[in-house]
């Protein structure tokens, strides 16, 4: 007899979800549904307001990446007023997007994904978390972590008024500039972040890579998902998180599309 297994809610994940599985009466998966069962909206609501409101009103859509949709807001409104930022706009720009994505990496590594893989896939569920991390890598460790998310968090808030909902990016420049105070205080922050940044690889190094009953189970048909990858890139095809263009690559790495994002209704379309 066919049987129906649900996971609700999924966990570890930014949002919300639930999978749905089917299986055949042979007791082997028939279908399979990955539902997000929460309403959001923004395209509808958004429909009709000013466009230079977008970057304060898209930061809701996440509220663990809404610098990502500030940003993105933002540089869209430079491209509709056609508006060049100054260079100083700019790099300030880039470097608050850059410190999201450092503190925001961390919470995936030791928060999120890190537990399966530092304490172990075969440990207990109740220990697979972020107080399992700890206990593995120690009080220290733990202790910058924390560290290393607050003070990327308070470069944030310093320059975009808030951490969880920025308001900083305006047409063709930014809302404040950074005094040298700041700037010396954030340089230490810097070096801190990419120095516990190149711990955080070794760990992954040491714990994942060099054991072969990790790299396997990566590997295996069950954890592979062959799927095109998409990502901004520069002028050499380096990965560029602030500008450049969009590149599209099949599951062996080949190129199959680069283009401006604005020009992205021509290659990419959403079904509902």
């Amino acid at each position: 007899m066919a049987r129906r297994i649900t996971i609700d809610p999924i966990t570890r994940l930014e949002g919300h979800g639930k999978i749905e599985i089917f299986l055949n009466e042979a007791g082997d998966v028939e279908r399979a549904f990955w539902q997000v069962p929460e309403l959001r909206g923004f395209e509808r609501f958004c429909e009709g307001r000013p466009a230079e409101e977008m970057p304060r009103i898209t930061t809701r859509i996440c509220g663990v990446c809404p610098t990502a949709h500030h940003t993105a807001s933002t540089k869209t409104l430079d491209d509709l007023w056609k508006v060049e930022p100054p260079r100083a706009a700019k790099l300030l720009r880039e470097f608050l997007y850059h410190a999201f994505m450092i503190e925001d990496h961390y919470i995936h590594f030791f928060y999120l994904g890190g537990p399966d893989f530092v304490v172990g896939p075969q440990a207990p569920a109740a220990e697979r978390n972020i107080l399992g991390v700890i206990a593995k890598v120690g009080m220290e460790i733990a202790g910058q972590v924390i560290k290393v998310r607050k003070e990327c968090r308070q470069i944030i808030e310093t320059l975009a008024g808030k951490v969880i909902h920025p308001v900083f990016g305006l047409p063709g420049g930014v809302s404040r500039g950074m005094s040298e105070e700041e700037r010396e205080k954030f340089m230490e922050t810097a070096k801190f972040a990419l120095e516990f940044a190149q711990f955080a690889l070794q760990l992954f190094g040491d714990v994942v890579l060099k054991n072969k009953e990790y790299v396997d189970l990566i590997l295996s048909d069950t954890y592979s998902l062959r799927t095109y990858y998409m990502g901004l890139v520069d002028d050499d095809d380096k990965v560029n998180f602030y500008d450049g263009k969009v590149r599209v690559v099949d599951p062996e790495g080949k190129e199959v599309a680069k283009f401006a994002p604005r020009e992205y209704v021509d290659y990419i379309r959403e079904h509902i």
